[in-house]
């Protein structure tokens, strides 16, 4: 397999209005060769900003984009080696199928041999070969949208820029589009940079996840390891459904644990506090996703159930009602102290709860996050 280049920014700032609005502030990051690569975030982080600096869109106001181990301030667009696709596919009605493909060959003038090659090869791996002869009106979104791939594909490019390519596409369509697309970047073997705000769509296809907000980088890792080790509440927040509750700790244990109590007396819970990073008093914010809460009527016997509940929390809550959605199940939960949190089921999950009635909550010690409480949590738990 030929070599890709590694993308990497070093102290990147953008700004613009002579100053007046920092777009990127300060990032660095390195995007490791055929990796596919997501910048995530809220609308107005800075991640397409950052898009368009490492493309040549953008000119960094300090910093310095670094591809295959060159400073590329001075390499226009053209030539970096990359394909561009875009949400709104930027494709040429006028122009058949094939010369959508061929156009920008042809702009770079190369020879008619190596263009018939590299579109035919284009158009095949997006099946869309025996549509050459075609016009693109022929097509609905997910067609546009493979021969906009095909046209990015055909130059060679090494790197494939995107700019929400699937938000032009039903959701339905869009779930299986992605998986497409993914596998097309794997197959090709292409480094691949993709930006939107939807948290799914990430998850589903990434090899790692760039999470920014206010023009900064607050995580980057796995789409394993961002949803399973949040650094922080807006993380914990924007990945996901889940429920965060304030309190304090109460009593430091011995092995990287502690006993926290929740406020305005709720529940006592043990939890991990890896690294020790908590003390006694330290107020906080704990927070576990949607479908780590367990549900159990008050009689349920756990001496004699099948699984080990050893290192579940156990506490009372009130239901207040709940939702059926098709494929899931909600539960609107409340504790004695009025704090409320929800639990999320398969729609098959066989209950005969009702509303108002007393429930016992389970919660694993290890789906338990804790996070110093911060100054102003309107904000952190704010998807903006």
């Amino acid at each position: 397999m030929r070599n890709l280049p590694t993308i990497e920014l070093i102290n990147v700032t953008k700004t613009f209005n002579e100053g007046r609005v920092l777009a990127v502030d300060n990032i660095s990051l390195k995007i490791e060769d055929s990796n596919y690569v997501f910048l995530l975030g809220p609308t107005g982080c800075g991640k397409t900003t950052t898009l368009r600096m490492i493309a040549g869109l953008e000119k960094p106001t300090k910093g310095t984009v670094v591809i295959d181990g060159k400073d590329v301030e001075e390499i226009p667009t053209e030539d970096r080696d990359m394909g561009f696709i875009f949400q709104h596919f930027e494709i040429f009605d006028h122009l058949t199928v094939w010369e959508n493909v061929t156009f920008g060959l042809e702009m770079r003038g190369y020879e008619e041999n190596y263009i018939i090659e590299k579109a035919e090869n284009a158009l095949r791996t997006v099946e869309l070969l025996d549509y050459a002869d075609e016009f693109p009106s022929i097509f609905g979104n997910p067609g546009m949208q493979k021969l906009g791939i095909a046209r990015a594909i055909a130059t060679g490019a090494k790197i494939l820029i995107m700019d929400e390519p699937l938000g032009s596409l039903d959701p339905k369509v869009s779930k299986v589009f992605r998986h497409e697309l993914r596998n097309l970047i794997k197959d090709l073997g292409l480094t691949a940079i993709h930006v939107t705000h939807n948290q799914e769509e990430a998850m589903a296809i990434a090899d790692k996840i760039i999470i920014m907000r206010a023009g900064r980088i607050l995580q980057m890792g796995t789409p394993y390891e961002l949803y399973e080790n949040p650094n922080s509440i807006f993380v914990a927040n924007f990945l996901g459904e889940t429920n965060f509750l304030q309190g304090f700790v109460l009593k430091i244990l011995d092995n990287e644990e502690m006993s926290i109590w929740i406020r305005l007396g709720g529940p006592k819970l043990n939890c991990n506090n890896f690294g020790n990073k908590f003390n006694l008093d330290d107020h906080i914010v704990i927070s576990f996703r949607f479908e780590d809460v367990y549900l159990f009527p008050k009689d349920y016997e756990f001496e004699s159930s099948p699984y080990d509940w050893s290192k579940i929390q156990l506490f009372n809550a009130k239901l207040e009602t709940s939702r059926f959605i098709g494929a899931t199940k909600r539960f609107y939960l409340t504790l004695d102290n009025g704090d409320k949190f929800l639990s999320i089921k398969p729609g098959t999950f066989e209950e005969s709860f009702t509303a108002g009635e007393e429930l016992i909550i389970g919660i694993h010690q290890d789906d338990i996050h804790v996070f110093k409480a911060p100054k102003n949590l309107i904000y952190e738990l704010s998807l903006s």
